[in-house]
């Protein structure tokens, strides 16, 4: 049986960059840009006032003019041929572009408005460029703007808008089959018998396959009947990612793993000494599909998507930092087994690292509820002692992308 790291390095060497596409920038939030965005131009384009104000020649102010006339007005997005002369000064507001020869910018709040048409300057001390921000300062044409990969979130959304990438180049995410298996599962919206389980895995799937925007193409529930989990998993392999849920296991009804086999799969590994998701089946066709085999159990469900399926998407997006962080674990942890556990942990606002509490194993349907991470407790410490730094992984699968 593997160890965690060894079957995080098996999925690692499955790991191939997926194709690009260009998409709309108001449908790319969120997706992972594939291309370095350089810049078309300099920014700021033109040397822009960041006061409200005059802009004038600071050699006439070295010279002694303290009272300058006003030549016209500029606004933003205004553009004017009129040059001034000695002891004349523009009249300027925030964001328009201050003409040569003027460079520098005295702010209103520093100056008397006269009724002649002039403007006194108050203040003694000023400096060549005050309040103007020079062309190019932020970049300059042609140089590199945005490094990838990087995930399209607000903040890079209104970058991308700024340097005029109406089309983004992204890669295009795989398309997902989804497959939750059991006699005892029912479907959310039906009352199940006292022998019965509502199907929330598939809830589940579905939610942190939308996180990482994949795509759902087919999503179904079958029984435990061999012929029908066959025609179902022969479905869903027609996408290129297969998450199937439930029937790993080695009970009798645990058919999953045999009919991948039939299917053409090749295991990659099925078991992983790890707690919970030790049931874990990884598997490939020949074409280069994934298969994800995932325990029925809920807790077991939760983690060995995040440990397993986010590890070979982080990979397959170019992204090559590792995911766990070191952490303080504030309160101690004790385990038996010799197993890498894995389990929620919770931050709470003032405190400078996490906290857990004891769940009713990988069947809780409540243990993650609230929890901001996964910690790691290594299969050869068996004492995690008060504010000791342990592995964590965020929830949010690009918190920890650098």
């Amino acid at each position: 049986m593997l160890t965690y790291l060894e079957a995080r390095d098996k999925i690692r060497s499955m790991i191939k960059q997926l194709p690009t596409e260009r998409i709309p920038l108001t449908q790319a939030s969120n997706r992972i840009l594939a291309h370095p965005i350089f810049a078309d131009r300099d920014y700021p384009p033109f040397h822009r006032a960041a006061m409200d104000g005059i802009a004038i020649c600071i050699d006439d102010w070295n010279n002694g003019i303290r009272e300058f006339r006003i030549r016209t007005t500029i606004f933003a997005g205004m553009e004017t041929p009129i040059t001034i002369a000695t002891g004349e000064c523009y009249k300027i507001m925030t964001g328009a572009a201050c003409p040569v020869p003027a460079d520098t910018i005295i702010r209103k709040e520093d100056l008397t408005f006269t009724p002649n048409g002039t403007a006194l300057i108050l203040g003694e001390s000023i400096s060549r460029g005050q309040h103007l921000a020079q062309r190019g300062e932020d970049l300059k044409k042609n140089e590199l703007a945005v490094t990838v990969p990087q995930v399209c979130d607000i903040s890079l959304i209104g970058t991308l808008a700024a340097l005029g990438t109406h089309q983004a180049p992204v890669y295009r995410m795989p398309t997902v089959g989804i497959v939750t298996t059991g006699n005892e599962v029912v479907d959310i919206d039906q009352q199940p018998e006292h022998f019965q389980i509502r199907n929330s895995n598939q809830y589940l799937l579905r939610a942190l396959c939308e996180q990482w925007q994949l795509p759902i193409r087919s999503c179904q529930h079958v029984s435990d009947e061999p012929k029908a989990l066959s025609a179902a998993l022969k479905q869903a392999t027609q996408q290129q990612l297969i998450l199937i849920n439930g029937g790993v296991s080695a009970g009798d009804a645990d058919h999953v793993p045999q009919i991948l086999r039939e299917l053409g799969v090749e295991v990659l590994f099925h078991k992983v000494s790890i707690k919970p998701g030790k049931p874990i089946l990884v598997g490939c066709l020949p074409e280069g599909k994934i298969i994800f085999a995932l325990p029925g159990n809920p807790l077991s469900c939760f983690m060995t998507f995040k440990l397993f399926v986010e590890e070979y998407l982080h990979g397959c997006l170019g992204f090559t930092n590792e995911r766990f962080q070191t952490s303080t674990l504030m309160i101690p942890r004790c385990k038996k087994s010799s197993l890498d556990e894995f389990f929620p942990v919770f931050r709470h606002a003032g405190e400078y690292g996490y906290t857990w509490k004891p769940h009713h194993g990988s069947g809780d349907i409540t243990a993650t509820v609230g929890c901001d991470g996964i910690g790691w407790h290594v299969h050869n410490k068996h004492v995690i002692a008060e504010n000791d730094s342990i592995p964590v992984l965020s929830l949010h699968p690009f918190f920890n992308i650098i």
